[in-house]
């Protein structure tokens, strides 16, 4: 009688220390996850972003045996050109000194929108015989040979009209239509790997927006990308599923306001929707998506500003003290649970000490 009622005080015992520590684990998780969760996401908002495809989005079709066939090549172009052992010998520069790798991937030609397109479509049937500039200016308006409309607006755009020879900063057709920056393996529009996708739109103008290096040489200084993200339309866009319909991604991206081949700076104020430039077009950009829109409805947008104490201090103050505040509390209901846990464990584990001893004297 005795022996059984020592091993039972034993594995209460046991029992009530596990439960204890159990549950002391729970709270040290909980907390250490909130107090870090604001350092992560603000690490977060200054990462750099320049892989900015969402991992698995990027990598086209799988490799296939019979991917030479998939591409016109009449010329047999890809004998030389497609061989990965002379990659090295194709990488040449441009005048600016940026890259430019006259490699093509096989790999990516099967998923490519031009891919029944013979190279001498855009190469011309001997292109050894003639000297190209090999630059982004050359690239664009090869792409314009077909592409009339699209070119016009690019050449008017702020991309296309800091474009030279020896200024390859911009972007240009393949920066944005090619997940990879290959002529070689342009995406359709309406592909959901496209780096054009709605969904990824975002992250392709990050690629130059989020390097501020890059940035600084013409003085933006805002950190677009990070504010996006921040914003209904960013948080909206990146919550909804990879592969959502594109009637489904109807939140503002980038070109939903600043346009596409248009692209205006802001100071523009050519009273389109595209410029976003004063209160007038800025009103006719949110009109576009939201037609009931008022004056009242642009007053206090900041654009991608940071609101700071200066500016907006009601804004920057209301939001600082609501973070302290709601962290406050969280912190107070987590100790008022840890405190109570250990109250009734405590009791419960006097009781089980208790039984026990009273079971050993027996």
């Amino acid at each position: 009688m005795v022996s059984r009622y020592r091993s039972g005080g034993s594995k209460g015992r046991r029992g009530a220390v596990l439960l204890l520590v159990g549950m002391a684990l729970a709270v040290v998780v909980v907390s250490g996850g909130w107090l870090f969760a604001g350092k992560a996401s603000a690490e977060a908002a200054t990462t750099d972003t320049t892989s900015v495809i969402p991992p698995g989005r990027d990598k086209g079709p799988a490799p296939d045996p019979d991917l030479a066939k998939m591409f016109s090549d009449k010329k047999n172009c890809l004998s030389c050109h497609g061989d990965k052992s002379l990659e090295g010998l194709m990488t040449i520069k441009r005048p600016d000194g940026s890259p430019i790798v006259l490699y093509v991937d096989r790999t990516g030609l099967a998923g490519t929108v031009h891919r029944y397109k013979d190279c001498t479509s855009c190469h011309t049937a001997d292109p050894h015989d003639k000297k190209s500039p090999l630059n982004k200016i050359s690239l664009s308006a090869k792409c314009g040979s077909c592409h009339e409309y699209e070119y016009a607006q690019y050449k008017d755009s702020v991309h296309g009209k800091i474009q030279s020879a020896t200024n390859s900063d911009a972007a240009t057709c393949t920066d944005c239509h090619s997940p990879t920056g290959s002529p070689h393996n342009i995406q359709r529009v309406l592909d959901p790997k496209s780096s054009i996708y709605p969904k990824n739109v975002a992250a392709t103008c990050a690629k130059c927006h989020n390097n501020p290096q890059l940035m600084g040489q013409y003085g933006i200084v805002e950190r677009v990308y990070s504010s996006y993200m921040r914003s209904f339309h960013g948080k909206s866009i990146e919550l909804s599923p990879d592969q959502s319909s594109i009637q489904q991604l109807d939140t503002a991206t980038c070109v939903s306001c600043h346009g596409s081949h248009n692209t205006h700076t802001i100071s523009t104020g050519d009273g389109t929707a595209g410029s976003a430039s004063g209160t007038d077009d800025l009103l006719a950009t949110c009109k576009s998506c939201h037609p009931e829109a008022g004056p009242e409805f642009v007053t206090g947008f900041l654009g991608h500003k940071d609101v700071n104490s200066k500016d907006e201090p009601v804004v920057y103050w209301g939001g600082k003290g609501f973070k302290y505040f709601s962290r406050f509390m969280l912190g107070f209901g987590l100790l008022t649970v840890a405190t109570s846990v250990s109250i009734r464990s405590g009791s419960y584990i006097r009781r089980k000490l208790k039984r026990g001893k009273k079971g050993s004297e027996e």
